[in-house]
């Protein structure tokens, strides 16, 4: 691997770049339907970025790739009904903050959680995910945190693989009920990982 590979956080909005800003606002696409297209909800997001849910990777000074995960109720984005109602009206925030808190209460039942892990494709198949991985179970462990929770989508024996090679372990595995558009698939796989 290159020698200029560096995981790292950003120590706030103002200290960092757009490419940074732009990644760190993201989110799935599971929250189209509360939040809009994507230019909606990198807009809505950015501004409420919690920096320190969020790792990044880079190789020779570019950003390959990014983590974004929960702690003890803490999330990557910090979104308030003022911020709803601003972009869609009074009427259309109050369902969509409704629907907003039930998503965000499922990921902060966790102790940690990691949100969504996201390698450029220019980046892959170089053990970036893995460094990123390894940086973030660090991290949880000087926080002493006892389980780190994950899930992934559809049948994917290739990602369950590649975390059970870093200690994750399948706990459970479902079927949503629902059936829409905007979900990749139905199919849910939870994995765990003890200290």
């Amino acid at each position: 691997m290159s020698q200029g590979v560096v995981t790292y956080q950003v120590a706030g909005a103002e200290a960092a770049r757009p490419e940074e800003r732009r990644l760190a606002s993201s989110s799935p696409s599971f929250l189209r339907p509360l939040l809009g297209r994507a230019h909606q909800r990198r807009s809505l997001l950015a501004a409420g970025v919690n920096w320190q849910r969020v790792l990044f990777i880079e190789v020779d000074g570019e950003v390959a790739g990014y983590l974004q995960f929960y702690l003890r109720g803490e999330g990557p984005h910090r979104l308030s009904f003022a911020d709803l109602r601003a972009e869609f009206g009074a009427r259309n925030a109050a369902w969509r903050w409704a629907l907003y808190r039930l998503v965000q209460r499922r990921f902060r039942r966790y102790e940690a959680y990691l949100y969504r892990i996201i390698i450029d494709e220019r980046f892959r198949s170089l053990g970036l995910g893995r460094q990123l991985l390894e940086r973030w179970l660090a991290l949880l462990a000087r926080h002493e945190v006892q389980q780190a929770d994950l899930e992934v989508w559809g049948n994917n024996p290739r990602a369950e693989a590649f975390y059970a090679s870093l200690g994750f372990q399948v706990s459970r595995r479902r079927r949503l009920p629902l059936r829409a558009s905007w979900l990749r698939d139905r199919e849910l796989t939870h994995m765990i990982k003890r200290w």
